[in-house]
C-alpha cells in the first residue's frame, strides 16, 4: 500500500502556520474596519472646500434656494434650512460650483 505525502499544512506543527495567519488575517481586518470608521465619523465632518469656476477662490458651498449650508452628496445637496434637494452655489459670488 503507497503512503501518501502529507500537504504542508498537515505536517507537525501546521496547526501554529494555521493559527498565525488567521491573526495576521484577523488584525488586517480589524485595520480595515478602524479606517472606514475613521472615514465616515472623523474625516466625513470636515467642510469641503470646492474650487469655484468662477471666481476662482477655494470656498464653502451653499444651498441655492436661501444660501445656507448644506448637507453634501454627489452633485447636489441637502439644504439645511428647508431640508430639500438643492443646488450647490459659491458662498462668495453665489454662481454654481
Amino acid at each position: 500500500m503507497p503512503i501518501l505525502p502529507l500537504l504542508p499544512l498537515q505536517e507537525t506543527g501546521g496547526s501554529l502556520q494555521c493559527v498565525i495567519i488567521g491573526a495576521i488575517l484577523g488584525v488586517l481586518v480589524l485595520i480595515l474596519l478602524g479606517l472606514m470608521a475613521y472615514q465616515r465619523y472623523v474625516s466625513g465632518k470636515r467642510p469641503v472646500q470646492h474650487l469655484c469656476d468662477y471666481c476662482g477662490h477655494m470656498v464653502s458651498v451653499v444651498s441655492d434656494c436661501h444660501h445656507s449650508p448644506v448637507k453634501e452628496r454627489f452633485l447636489h445637496g441637502v439644504c439645511t434650512e428647508c431640508k430639500r434637494e438643492c443646488r450647490l452655489v459659491c458662498a462668495k459670488c453665489k454662481r454654481p460650483v
